[in-house]
C-alpha cells in the first residue's frame, strides 16, 4: 500500500536498508557498448556507493525522526501550557509541562551532540561523488580518457571513501 504524499517523506521507525545502484541495471541492456564499463563501475565504485548512500539515508533519516519528534513533543508542551491556563487550580499540568520541557531541552542538546544532520551531509557528498566518477568514467571525460583509466577509477574511489580530494 502506497503512502499519501503528505507522508511520503515523513521518517518511519525503521532505517532504509536498500540504496539504488549508481548506475540503473537497465543501462545495460539500453547501452550495449558500454557493457563493460557498467560492469567495472558495479564492481569498482559500486560498494562504496552502497555504503555512502546507504550510511546518508540513515543518518537523513535518524535527523528527521528526531526533529519529528522535538516538534511534537512542543505541540504536546503548548498543549500542557493551555490545559494549565485553562485549570489554574490543578498541579498536574504544570508538572508535566516542567517534566516534558526538560525531557525536550535534554533531547535538543543530545540531537545536537549525535550530529546527524552533518554527518548526512557528508556522506551525501561523497555518495554524489561517487556517482559523479561512475558518469565521468562512463562518458571516458577528463581524467578517465586514458588506458589506465581503471587504476584512475579506483584511486578516486579510494580518496572520496577517505573524505579527500582525488588528485
Amino acid at each position: 500500500m502506497r503512502r499519501p504524499a503528505l507522508l511520503v517523506r515523513f521518517p518511519l521507525w525503521r532505517p532504509p536498508r536498500e540504496s539504488p545502484p549508481p548506475v540503473v541495471p537497465e543501462a545495460v541492456t539500453d547501452y550495449p557498448e558500454l557493457a563493460d564499463d557498467i560492469s567495472t563501475v558495479d564492481h569498482v565504485v559500486g560498494p562504496a556507493f552502497h555504503e555512502a548512500d546507504l550510511s546518508a539515508l540513515r543518518h537523513q533519516h535518524r535527523y528527521r525522526r528526531q526533529q519529528v519528534v522535538i516538534i511534537a513533543g512542543s505541540a504536546l508542551l503548548t498543549g500542557l501550557g493551555g490545559l494549565q491556563a485553562v485549570f489554574p487550580q490543578e498541579r498536574w499540568p504544570g508538572l508535566a509541562l516542567a517534566l516534558l520541557g526538560a525531557l525536550l531541552a535534554v533531547l535538543s542538546n543530545a540531537v545536537n551532540e549525535f550530529n546527524a544532520l552533518e554527518k548526512f551531509m557528508t556522506e551525501r557528498v561523497k555518495a554524489e561523488r561517487l556517482r559523479s566518477a561512475c558518469f565521468r568514467f562512463l562518458s571516458r571525460t577528463g581524467r578517465y580518457t586514458g588506458e589506465d583509466r581503471v587504476s584512475v577509477l579506483r584511486r578516486v574511489v579510494l580518496s572520496i571513501r577517505a573524505g579527500e580530494e582525488p588528485s
